[in-house]
């Protein structure tokens, strides 16, 4: 087990993880349980190309991983990062020489690298997916160069993980003529099929093939939301996608525009192995999760008090960082909120409203400093796309809603696409009325804190009520009542205060 981190606020942290087709270097930046990329390169090395047939690595693939990995050292040094850790998975493990290897990368770069063995692979997937996602349960397959791991995930753990020779190096021979592999990988897969039955649940497919095949379907589809993390598919939709690029479309995937040919070779057996996979497992349905290894490795090092922490509100919070008085405003106008919340209609359960409706008043500081003819836009685009933990496509595309109805009352956004897809018509309504809400709240305390607890908010017989503190009546002024009032209409409730206008008396 790696040594854990501190419980400092942020760190900066380096991985180097030496695969079987990539090698690459990731530093995040952590804030509390939440882990954010802020450099990323990677080099496809394919330092596990042939290890099939010759027990041994790629020797281009060597000279060209040690070459990246001088560089990743130096890159991370420059970084100033608070620890780097670096991991190697099947191709290192399993090539005769792979010992040799770790030997030249410790001599000529200083790099001492962990080799992983393929229990311990799985396990590191599994951790990233549940970081992912605390609430994934299931089965975790990561499909690397040289290998497939299948582990069983459920309440924020992982068991029962194992590692099987089937990565396209491993069980290829002509990447333009994936079939010829399929009674090899339904072989190997012989034993996973009980093993890791998953009937009627969710497969998380972890690997970098899989997502550019995920990539490619929403291209060709339309799909209005341009982000792979826990992008979910229906089995059968899942399978004829992997039937696609196995068989109709797998000459074309190894030409396709945009992707290298190092990656594209690996396409059309990633498709067929998903098939058979699904086949195998008959789960109901396919999550593709970018979330993987090394965010695991991360998530390992984190104490366990830390880890108890929401990563969604932690990821916020780091989104909001930049903003001192957000940060400071958000809590407060949640918890004034929290006395008429039960009574505003909401998309999820009670547990998860909540969860999100907190998400959105910790980020409703991240539009400081954007023009405001702009800011409900940018805003709604960085909420949709920001790497926020916790968030099927669904939640995100609710929470980037609520968030652009704090800024703005117009209906249509920058992606109403993406919000229609997802969101029933009475469900964007429940999300403009929460954003309505926040947008009040801004407007009553100036995002300022402390403002607020000169108000107070009640609920009584379909009627909203906002009482001022006697002698503070000149904190709030008519433009917050119409922003009040504008809540409670989306609501279908009446607003009903004390406040009386300046210069008007209160028997007018």
């Amino acid at each position: 087990m790696t040594r854990a981190l501190p419980d400092d606020e942020t760190r900066r942290v380096g991985v180097i993880d030496i695969g079987s087709n990539s090698v690459r270097f990731v530093a995040y930046e952590i804030y509390g349980v939440a882990t954010t990329p802020v450099f990323n390169e990677k080099l496809l090395a394919g330092l596990g190309r042939n290890i099939g047939r010759t027990g041994q690595l790629y020797p281009d693939g060597v000279a060209r991983s040690v070459k990246a990995l001088a560089r990743f050292k130096a890159l991370a040094e420059a970084q100033g990062l608070n620890k780097i850790l670096v991991v190697a998975t099947a191709a290192v493990r399993e090539a005769s020489d792979g010992p040799a290897f770790v030997r030249r990368v410790k001599t000529e770069t200083g790099i001492k690298i962990r080799v992983l063995s393929g229990e311990e692979e799985a396990y590191f997937s599994a951790l990233g997916v549940i970081n992912g996602d605390r609430r994934s349960a299931g089965v975790v397959a990561d499909l690397g160069g040289a290998s497939l791991e299948l582990i069983r995930i459920k309440d924020q753990a992982a068991s029962d993980g194992r590692t099987f020779a089937l990565g396209p190096f491993a069980a290829l021979d002509d990447p333009a003529k994936p079939m010829a592999a399929r009674s090899l990988v339904r072989k190997r897969l012989a034993d996973a099929k009980d093993h890791y039955d998953v009937r009627g649940g969710q497969l998380y497919l972890v690997g970098g093939a899989w997502r550019r095949l995920a990539q490619i379907h929403n291209e060709r589809k339309g799909y209005p939301l341009r982000i792979l993390q826990s992008f979910e598919m229906r089995s059968q939709e899942a399978t004829a996608l992997g039937k696609w690029a196995s068989e109709e479309a797998a000459s074309d995937l190894l030409n396709w525009p945009g992707i290298s040919d190092r990656r594209a070779e690996t396409l059309p057996y990633a498709g067929l192995v998903m098939v058979e996979l699904i086949r195998a497992l008959k789960p109901d349905t396919v999550v593709f999760s970018s979330s993987g290894l090394r965010e695991g490795l991360l998530y390992d090092s984190l104490t366990a008090k830390v880890k108890k922490r929401v990563p969604l509100h932690d990821a916020c919070a780091h989104l909001a960082a930049g903003n001192q008085q957000g940060r400071d405003f958000g809590p407060g106008l949640f918890q004034w909120l929290k006395a008429i919340a039960p009574h505003l209609p909401g998309c999820f359960d009670e547990e998860n409203e909540t969860r999100l409706r907190r998400a959105a008043c910790d980020l409703v500081g991240i539009g400081k400093g954007l023009h405001p003819d702009h800011r409900a836009d940018l805003v709604f685009e960085d909420v949709l796309y920001a790497p926020l933990a916790g968030l099927n496509h669904k939640e995100r595309a609710y929470l980037a809603l609520m968030l652009y109805g704090s800024f703005t009352g117009r209906d249509s956004t920058p992606n109403d696409a993406a919000i229609h897809y997802h969101l029933m018509a009475r469900e964007r309504q429940y999300a403009r009325i929460w954003g309505a809400a926040m947008r009040a709240g801004s407007v009553i305390a100036g995002r300022t804190p402390g403002i607020l607890k000169y108000f107070k908010l009640s609920f009584d017989e379909g009627s909203v009520h906002l009482k001022v503190k006697r002698g503070h009546e000149e904190l709030l002024n008519r433009k917050a009542i119409l922003r009040l009032q504008k809540m409670t209409s989306l609501a279908g409730y009446s607003l009903k205060t004390n406040w009386v206008a300046a210069g008007q008396d209160e028997s007018d």
